[in-house]
């Protein structure tokens, strides 16, 4: 009697939680399993059951109405098993052959390479508020696909998930390495016939937050991660154990990059114009390597089509580099956090650099599908790089740490039309430090102070720079007077836009269900006193104030006397990373830096 109330009380408890995730949801997943499986001949599958209730007109409209699996004939076969919808009357409509339909994915647009790719639209018919949608398919992969059997499955959807299983397969003679995070949860664990199966289930899982600043990897959301693959040398000989990762360049390529070095006279010159060509010239086809099993075409073929994957042109890049006497090591990139080097599991990458050593500068990570301002290593602080060299084990990299600095000091001026000018000292480091555009055109630094208040490159002295840190001398001044507003005149200081002010937050929410990502963090301070003519008097009132917590610091003083005033400003955020625990820590920071009050000149002219 004891376990059958225990039942029904643990039943009532499910049935009210669901109705409180539910209340607002515009679908709900009743049932959803992920299943894989590898066979003893080395072929896969993923197998996904999902049955979805729809709940609002937008589920179907909007949301759900279609589904869509990505896959490659040439190593995948697709086999819809079950697919129909119950209507809220009960009646059972199966989905029609018409409502199949293979496009080519948008991202293989435009690329030679990948056009035979496969995208299977699934049209769900029969949609309603309270109808149910049923789909069942299965995805096999043939072996070597990929080097290891592999996972990396995110425990939440875009909907809630009432009942959820991740179910993993593989021959009982093998073992699996496995990590759950975000959860404390383990699997059950059964041998059936031939295989070991690991079954992790989940009961009210909350749908995906909708909020922005998460991060590219999601890092806050709980994941599965599993693989068969053993270490980084065995994973990364399967990658590279391929022609295109000789890096063999024609005469055609020699030719071009000879032509491109004859017009420079400085070694980062010659970097950056190669770069610029490859990133420019060279059609960036955007879908994901991992569609084509990593398999690349070698450089002249690249060279030759002028279009390749982020993998291919990184290739390519690093070919003429080389070439034109650079040492130049393509890598793959993921988050350090989902790393494991005893496991590698190759699901957790999705980005491809070079990394280039010069005689002038040192270490300087690049792309081949964009140009940065800065070497990557900063803003890509948080990850793991893997140096793909054929025949070459070579151990991960990990990026030096750095603070990411803003250090200025103005000294502004008005005149007696209320123009302003004056000096300002500028530090930048890590990040911020836009060392390559430096290099590159020091003029293209006007962009980055806002209030327009640089005329010319003249008016930019470089007093040193380094991929480590850059220091200037920059004259300011604005043709532009201060606008009368009913006898008073008001200036925002001037900042520099590639740091927080670059990152867009305007606003922040009262509430937060998910960590909050920052692209790095960072310490910005300004410090400027400004000086109005003699017949003007400053209206800001003295202020001081401090604010410290897990998150950082931020302090802001300002101090009028008469005609002129002192402003230091300062922002510094200690992680990346904001827990939800420290969300409303870090709200009150950011919104007394955003406080316009704080960071603007009012005066008027003397009475």
């Amino acid at each position: 009697m004891m376990k059958k109330n225990c039942l029904i009380i643990l039943s009532l408890f499910f049935a009210h939680f669901l109705f409180s995730q539910n209340e607002n949801a515009d679908a709900i997943f009743e049932k959803f399993i992920k299943e894989f499986t590898l066979e003893a001949d080395g072929s896969t599958s993923y197998r996904e059951y999902k049955q979805l209730k729809l709940i609002t007109q937008f589920s179907f409209n909007r949301l759900y109405g279609e589904t869509f699996i990505i896959y490659n004939p040439e190593f995948q076969n697709l086999k819809i098993n079950n697919a129909y919808t119950v209507m809220a009357d009960g009646s059972k409509v199966i989905t029609p052959p018409n409502a199949f339909n293979e496009v080519l994915p948008r991202d293989a647009a435009f690329s030679a390479t990948a056009n035979h790719m496969k995208e299977m639209v699934v049209t769900h018919t029969a949609t309603e508020m309270g109808a149910t949608i049923f789909l069942d398919y299965t995805l096999t992969s043939a072996k070597g696909y990929l080097p290891g059997f592999m996972g990396n499955v995110l425990i939440q959807e875009s909907s809630p998930i009432a009942e959820l299983e991740v179910i993993v397969r593989i021959p009982s003679d093998q073992e699996l390495n496995h990590r759950m995070i975000g959860l404390r949860t383990g699997p059950e664990i059964k041998i059936e016939a031939n295989q070991k199966v690991y079954a992790w289930k989940f009961n009210g899982v909350q749908a995906s937050p909708k909020e922005p600043l998460q991060g590219k990897y999601q890092l806050s959301a709980p994941r599965l991660l599993f693989t068969t693959a053993i270490g980084v040398a065995e994973t990364i000989n399967w990658l590279t154990n391929q022609q295109a990762f000789e890096l063999q360049i024609n005469d055609e390529m020699k030719a071009w990059t000879d032509n491109l070095r004859s017009k420079q006279t400085e070694e980062i010159e010659t970097l950056m114009t190669i770069q610029k060509a490859v990133v420019e010239n060279i059609v960036f086809e955007r879908y994901n390597p991992e569609w084509l099993a990593y398999r690349a075409r070698t450089p002249e073929e690249i060279w030759k089509s002028n279009g390749g994957n982020k993998l291919e042109k990184t290739l390519l890049l690093a070919t003429l580099l080389k070439y034109a006497n650079f040492n130049a090591t393509p890598a793959i990139v993921g988050p350090k956090s989902l790393f494991d080097e005893k496991a590698i599991n190759l699901t957790i990458f999705d980005d491809f650099v070079l990394i280039v050593n010069t005689k002038s500068f040192g270490t300087i990570y690049m792309s081949a599908v964009e140009i940065s301002n800065q070497s990557l290593e900063y803003s890509l602080a948080q990850n793991i790089f893997i140096p793909l060299s054929k025949g070459i084990s070579r151990a991960p990299v990990e990026p030096m740490k750095m603070d990411n600095k803003i250090n200025i000091k103005g000294t502004i001026s008005f005149n007696e039309e209320l123009k302003p000018s004056g000096t300002m000292e500028v530090e930048l480091t890590g990040a911020n430090n836009p060392f390559l555009l430096l290099q590159n055109d020091k003029g293209k630094f006007k962009s980055l102070i806002s209030n327009k208040m640089i005329k010319d490159d003249d008016a930019i002295s470089i007093k040193n720079s380094n991929v480590a840190k850059s220091e200037l001398l920059v004259k300011v001044e604005s043709t532009e007077s201060i606008s009368d507003n009913n006898g008073y005149y008001s200036w925002q200081l001037p900042v520099i836009t590639g740091g927080f002010e670059k990152w867009r937050i305007a606003y922040l929410d009262k509430t937060r269900q998910s960590n909050l990502f920052l692209p790095y963090p960072i310490v910005e301070k300004y410090s400027y006193t400004i000086t109005l003519p003699l017949d003007y008097t400053v209206i800001n009132k003295r202020f001081n104030e401090r604010l410290k917590n897990n998150v950082g610091t931020v302090s802001v003083e300002i101090k009028p006397k008469g005609n002129q005033i002192e402003i230091n400003r300062e922002l510094k955020l200690n992680t990346q990373m904001i827990y939800q625990i420290d969300y409303n820590e870090f709200r009150d920071m950011i919104n007394f830096w955003l406080d316009k009050n704080l960071s603007t000149v009012v005066f008027k002219k003397k009475d």
